[in-house]
C-alpha cells in the first residue's frame, strides 16, 4: 500500500521574494515505492492515457497503474524501459537498443510487439516547456534535469535537490525534497495530469502531488498536540489542544505559533463535545447505512451533523427526523486515522471543517471535496483469471458471465477506477456466501478461494464523497463435476432406467424361470412320488414275490426233506422186514419218492419265481460266465438265497459233500480270490 505524505513546508520561503498574484499552493503528497508496484525502484518517464491509465517506464519493464493495481510487463530478455508514450490507444516503449508497441489481449493483459520504427507522430519527450525567467541560483546549482508546467506554476526537477514550484517570475513556491515530502531527491521526470495534479518519476519510486487539495494537514501532533477545539477570526485560525492554544492565518505559508488562552478563548467554539445518540435525532435509521451505527455525532449548524464511526464521517441534514447524507469522508482514502478518544469534528464555517487525526489537525474544504467528487468515473475489470489443478486460466476481462469449474482453486479478479479520482477505496461481497460487504481496501485485486457448485454474483463498489456507491456486478457461476451436470443426470436417469428395465427384465425371467422350476419341481416331485410309490408297489411286489419264493422254496425244502425222511424210513423198513417188504411195493414206493425229489417242474417253477424277484441274475451270470452249468446257476441261485449248505443239498437231492465239492468247483469258475466270499459276491452281482 502506498505511502501518503502531507506537510507544510513555510520555512522554504523566508529567503525568495513572492508576488501576491500568485498563491502559494498547499501540498499533498502521495509517494508510491517499490513495496507498492513491486518492480524496480527506478523510474524514467509517464504516460497518462484518456481513459485514466497510467503507464511508466521502469527498470524492471513497463508498468501499468488503473487507481487501484500495479501490474508489471517485463520485455524479452528483462530489459529496462526508460521512455513510454502513447498514441491512437497504443502504448510505446524504448530503451537504447529496442523499439516496441502494446496492446491488450480480449483478457486484458497488454502483449510486447518488437519495432524498427515508430510513427512519427509518436514523441517519448514531450514539448520542450518555455521558461520565462532565468533558473534562480538554487535551482541551477541543484542540476535541472525536468521540467512543466500546468499554467500557472512551473516544475523543475532536479538531480540533488528533489523538485521546486515556481511561479512564471521564477521565485521558488515550494521546494519538495527528501528532507520534507519527496522519497527521493533525483527528479527524472515531470507529466501534468490536470492543473492539480502532477506526477513525478524519482530514481526512488514516484509521486503524484495535488496542489490546493480540499484535505490539508494543517499542523502536525507531535508539533501542536491534539485537537480539542477551534474557532476563526476572519482568516485567522485558532485551535485548543493538550499542549495549550495556538493561532495560524489560513495560507500555505502559515504555521500554529503558541498564543495566550485570553488571546484565544473568544474565538473558539462554545462546547464540541458529541451530542445524544442517532436514534434520537433520526426516525429511521436504515437510510443512515453503515451510520446508524454511529458511535459519535457532532453538530454542524443548520440541521447537519456529523456522525463519526470507524475511521469514517458522515455529514447528515436532520430534518423532521428524516436523515439526508450529504457527503461522506474514509479516511483511509488519505492515509490518516481518527483518533480514537476525544474525538473532534468541529465546524469552522460552512465550508471549512477540522478534524483530530492522530497524525494532527485536519482541515478539509467541503466544498471542494464535493465538487471535485462529482461525475464519479465508474468502476471497470482489468483482468480476470481463476487457478486449478492444470494451472493459471486467464478469462476476457469484458466478460459479464464467468463460468467456473467446480475443482478450481482461486479466482481473482481485478477492478480499477481510474487515476483522475482521489477516491481508490473498493469494497465487494459475493451474494449466496456473506451479505456483508468487504472492509473497504485500497488494493483492486479481489481473491476468493473454491466455492460449492452453483450461481453467485459478486458485486463490487467504489467509495464516492457522494450519492450511492458505483457498482458493478459479475455474475459466477460455478459448474458441476461432470458427474452432476444435467448430462449426467440424463446419463443416470437413462441407466437407471435401463437398470430397472433390466432388474424387471431379470426378475421377470427368474419368476418365469422360477415358475418353471417350481412347476417342473411339482412335475419332478409328483414324479418322484409316483416313482415311489411305483417302487413301493414294485419292492412290495418284489417282496412278495421273494416272499412267495422264500415260502415256495422252504416248502419245497420241507417237502424234499419230507420225502427224503421216508425214503430213508422206507430203506430201514426194508431192511428190517427183508423179503417180507414185496419187491415191487419197496421199488413202486422207492422209484415215486425219487421222482418227487428229482421233479423238473418244481425247478422250472422257482427259476421262474427267482427270475421274476431277481431279475435277469440268471441272464447276466450267462452272459459274463459262459461255461457255467445248469447245476452251478442253480447253486448260484440258491446261494444268493442266502440257503445254507445242507438246505441246498436237500433241494438238489445230493449229499452235503457234493455240494460243497460244486461251491469249490464254482469258485474257480467264477475266478473268485481266495478272501472273496462267494455268497457276498453272488448277492452283489
Amino acid at each position: 500500500m502506498y505511502r501518503l505524505l502531507i506537510i507544510l513546508i513555510p520555512f522554504l520561503f523566508t529567503t525568495h521574494t513572492v508576488h501576491a498574484s500568485v498563491a502559494i499552493p498547499y501540498v499533498f503528497v502521495k509517494n508510491h515505492t517499490v513495496d507498492d508496484y513491486k518492480a524496480s525502484c527506478q523510474n524514467w518517464s509517464f504516460s497518462l492515457t484518456p481513459d485514466g491509465m497510467l503507464y511508466v517506464a521502469n527498470n524492471s519493464g513497463l508498468l501499468a497503474f488503473d487507481g487501484n493495481t500495479w501490474k508489471l510487463y517485463p520485455l524479452p530478455g528483462e530489459e529496462e524501459v526508460t521512455g513510454v508514450t502513447n498514441y491512437n490507444d497504443t502504448i510505446y516503449t524504448r530503451n537504447e537498443t529496442m523499439l516496441g508497441r502494446w496492446t491488450y489481449d480480449k483478457e486484458g493483459t497488454l502483449h510486447y510487439h518488437p519495432l524498427n520504427t515508430v510513427p512519427p507522430e509518436v514523441r517519448f519527450t514531450p514539448p520542450p516547456v518555455q521558461i520565462p525567467f532565468t533558473l534562480p541560483k538554487e535551482i541551477e546549482d541543484a542540476q535541472p534535469s525536468a521540467f512543466a508546467t500546468n499554467g500557472t506554476y512551473f516544475f523543475i526537477g532536479t538531480l540533488t535537490q528533489g523538485l521546486y514550484i515556481t511561479d512564471s517570475d521564477g521565485a521558488i513556491l515550494q521546494h519538495l525534497s527528501l528532507q520534507n515530502q519527496l522519497q527521493d531527491n533525483i527528479v527524472r521526470f515531470i507529466s501534468v495530469q490536470d492543473t492539480r495534479q502532477i506526477w513525478v518519476a524519482l530514481d526512488n519510486g514516484l509521486s503524484q502531488i495535488s496542489l490546493d487539495p480540499p484535505i490539508t494537514l494543517l499542523g502536525k501532533r507531535s508539533a501542536i498536540g491534539k485537537l480539542a477545539n477551534a474557532g476563526l477570526d476572519g482568516e485567522v485560525l485558532y485551535i485548543q489542544t493538550n499542549l495549550g492554544y495556538f493561532k495560524c492565518p489560513l495560507g500555505a505559508t502559515s504555521s500554529f505559533v503558541p498564543v495566550t488562552e485570553t488571546e484565544a478563548r473568544p474565538y473558539l467554539k462554545a462546547d464540541t463535545s458529541p451530542v445524544p445518540t442517532v436514534k434520537q435525532l433520526f426516525r429511521d435509521t436504515d437510510v443512515l447505512g453503515i451510520f446508524a451505527q454511529a458511535e459519535l455525532v457532532y453538530p454542524a449548524g443548520d440541521g447537519l451533523y456529523w456522525l463519526s464511526i470507524g475511521n469514517e464521517a458522515g455529514l447528515f441534514h436532520a430534518a423532521d427526523g428524516i436523515g439526508t447524507l450529504k457527503c461522506r469522508l474514509l479516511f483511509d482514502n488519505y492515509n490518516m486515522n481518527l483518533v480514537t478518544r476525544g474525538r473532534r469534528v468541529i465546524p469552522l464555517n460552512d465550508s471549512l471543517v477540522l478534524v483530530s487525526v492522530m497524525q494532527g489537525t485536519l482541515l478539509i474544504n467541503l466544498r471542494e471535496l464535493i465538487g471535485n467528487s462529482l461525475g464519479s468515473t465508474p468502476l471497470k475489470v482489468s483482468g480476470l483469471e481463476f487457478a486449478d489443478a492444470s494451472g493459471v486460466h486467464r478469462l476476457p476481462a469484458d466478460m459479464q458471465q464467468i463460468s467456473l469449474p467446480h475443482d478450481f482453486r482461486e479466482f481473482n479478479a481485478w477492478v480499477g477506477t481510474t487515476i483522475f479520482t482521489s477516491n481508490h477505496q473498493i469494497s465487494y461481497k459475493i451474494e449466496g456466501v456473506s451479505s456483508d460487504w468487504s472492509a473497504w481496501q485500497h488494493d483492486g485485486k479481489i481473491t476468493f478461494l473454491q466455492l460449492p457448485e452453483g450461481k453467485y454474483e459478486l458485486k463490487v463498489r467504489k467509495y464516492v464523497i457522494k450519492g450511492p456507491y458505483p457498482e458493478l456486478t459479475l455474475s459466477i457461476e460455478v459448474r458441476p463435476s461432470w458427474y452432476n451436470t444435467v448430462w449426467a443426470w440424463l446419463a443416470y436417469i437413462a441407466l437407471a432406467w435401463f437398470l430397472v428395465q433390466t432388474v424387471l427384465r431379470y426378475n421377470l425371467k427368474n419368476l418365469h424361470k422360477e415358475e418353471q422350476a417350481k412347476a417342473e419341481a411339482e412335475r419332478q416331485a409328483e414324479q418322484q412320488q409316483m416313482q415311489i410309490l411305483k417302487n413301493r408297489m414294485l419292492e412290495t411286489e418284489l417282496q412278495n414275490k421273494n416272499n412267495e419264493l422264500t415260502l415256495r422254496t422252504t416248502a419245497l425244502i420241507k417237502r424234499n426233506q419230507a420225502v427224503q425222511s421216508l425214503l430213508e424210513e422206507l430203506e430201514k423198513q426194508k431192511e428190517a422186514l427183508g423179503e417180507r417188504y414185496p419187491n415191487k411195493l419197496y421199488n413202486r414206493m422207492k422209484t415215486l419218492m425219487e421222482e418227487t425229489l428229482d421233479n423238473q417242474a418244481d425247478w422250472v417253477l422257482f427259476e421262474s419265481y427267482f427270475n421274476s424277484t431277481h431279475q435277469n441274475f440268471m441272464d447276466r451270470l450267462r452272459q459274463q460266465y459262459s461255461d457255467l452249468t445248469a447245476g452251478d446257476l442253480r447253486i448260484c441261485c440258491l446261494l444268493r438265497m442266502n440257503l445254507s449248505t445242507k438246505e441246498i443239498a436237500s433241494l438238489m437231492n445230493v449229499s452235503v459233500r457234493a455240494i460243497e465239492l460244486r461251491r469249490y468247483r464254482l469258485r474257480k469258475r467264477l475266478e473268485l480270490e481266495g478272501d472273496t466270499n462267494l455268497v457276498d459276491f453272488l448277492m452283489r452281482f
